[in-house]
């Protein structure tokens, strides 16, 4: 089997690292595991991660990210520059919520297929409480994407465009074998401190009210600290 690789683009968002740290920390997948981190931050994210046959590998590219600059997609050709065309690459963003199960579950996809992903999407704000489930029923978001053989030299060719939403143009181009599950194992949790993101979760006038708490269970504590006081924590989290 090829050499499982997480990808994740990072940098100026120390508390979104820590609990993604920690999502990783606890995944049930027990195969050997390469994690390319690509932190373009002026202060480096601090790193404490150690798993049993994980290996991290920090890619640092420069110039390093400035306020309203997008440099996804050099981060992401960043990070695919030290990753051979024999692993299989999981994409794994700083700032959403993973189910424990996920690494395996969508690892076990790519001995069927060459790109695997979650449709549709579900975006939670938690400055807002505000949160939605998308219609994006064709295509994945690049966090719960992942992919091998043709199809990642697939996502190198669209990074190389430099595009503001790879994901989209990653999974109408590629014709070769992929797959689109409802899983639900995955949450884009908008609206944390430090670097915004570019995604349309961010915006404090996306989506309505609703219960984290229905997505995610007893995990919504995790993200309990992030909510501004002056928000209602019944209308936001449902943890009353």
């Amino acid at each position: 089997m090829d050499r499982l690789t997480l990808l994740t683009t990072t940098g100026e968002r120390p508390e979104a690292w820590k609990i993604c740290e920690m999502l990783m920390r606890r995944q049930t997948c027990l195969c050997p595991v390469r994690w390319v981190v690509v932190d373009d931050g002026k202060i480096q994210q601090h790193i404490t991660f150690e798993r049993d046959n994980w290996k991290i590998d920090v890619v640092r590219p420069e110039p390093f990210w400035m306020a309203g600059a997008n440099t996804q997609a050099r981060n992401l050709l960043a990070g695919l520059s030290i990753i051979n065309k024999n692993e299989r690459v999981i994409v794994v963003e700083d700032d959403d919520w993973y189910d424990p199960r996920y690494i395996a579950y969508i690892n076990a996809w790519l001995d069927v297929v060459d790109m695997v992903g979650e449709a549709p999407s579900r975006y939670f704000n938690v400055s807002t409480g505000c949160g939605k489930l998308l219609t994006n029923y064709k295509h994945s978001g690049l966090c719960s994407t992942a992919v091998k053989g043709k199809a990642l030299e697939a996502l190198r060719a669209s990074s190389k465009q430099n595009l503001k939403f790879i994901d989209m143009v990653l999974w109408r181009n590629f014709r070769g074998s992929k797959k689109l599950n409802n899983s639900r194992m995955v949450v884009g949790i908008k609206g944390m401190p430090g670097r915004i993101g570019i995604g349309c979760g961010h915006n404090p006038k996306f989506g309505d009210p609703i219960s984290l708490k229905d997505w995610i269970g007893s995990d919504v504590d995790i993200y309990s600290e992030f909510v501004p006081e002056s928000n209602v924590c019944e209308r936001i989290l449902n943890v009353a």
